[in-house]
């Protein structure tokens, strides 16, 4: 009598399920560390943008309150959103937080540079004074800028720069 040998050529429901649910948290794993990375990278994209924006800004305004050849008098021991002086070309320039037209506002997210807006609508400007010392008839006078800039993304990534300007004026 012959006998019938039988070939096991499948897997069982055990083996099935054990199979699946190890590919499971395999492919879990591997979309969660997408997931964060991708993430990461919207945020650093934002930081970026928020330092390079900062940069800018905070270089324009120093470059050219540096190059001053005059601050009013009506400037001294001030700390507000707004600083007039006369620059290098012998024209009165006025720097301020503003609103999306340029005009003055201390309440707005922009910065302006005679009622032009100079800043970009991807940040919001959340603090800009400039301080003045008290008296600038002894020496040379000196602003320092205080500014910090916000993401407008989602993340909400945010820097707070200062810098302190001599002016070049030599009376």
């Amino acid at each position: 009598m012959i006998k019938k040998i039988q070939i096991k050529n499948g897997f069982t429901l055990i083996e099935a399920l054990v199979a699946i649910g190890l590919f499971s948290i395999v492919i879990s794993t591997v979309v969660g560390i997408f997931i964060n990375g991708s993430v990461s990278q919207k945020r650093t994209i934002e930081l970026y943008t928020v330092q390079r924006e900062a940069g800018y800004l905070m270089e324009t305004m120093s470059r050219e309150l540096k190059m001053a050849i005059g601050i009013d008098d009506s400037q001294e021991n001030s700390s507000d959103h707004i600083i007039e002086f006369t620059n290098y070309d012998d024209v009165l320039t006025e720097y301020c937080r503003s609103d999306a037209s340029g005009s003055c506002d201390a309440g707005g997210k922009y910065i302006s540079r005679n009622g032009e807006r100079i800043s970009s609508s991807s940040i919001a400007i959340n603090n800009l004074v400039f301080y003045t010392p008290e008296d600038f008839s002894d020496k040379q006078p000196m602003v320092t800028i205080v500014m910090n800039i916000e993401s407008e993304g989602q993340y909400g990534a945010d820097i707070l720069l200062q810098n302190s300007v001599v002016t070049r004026i030599y009376e």
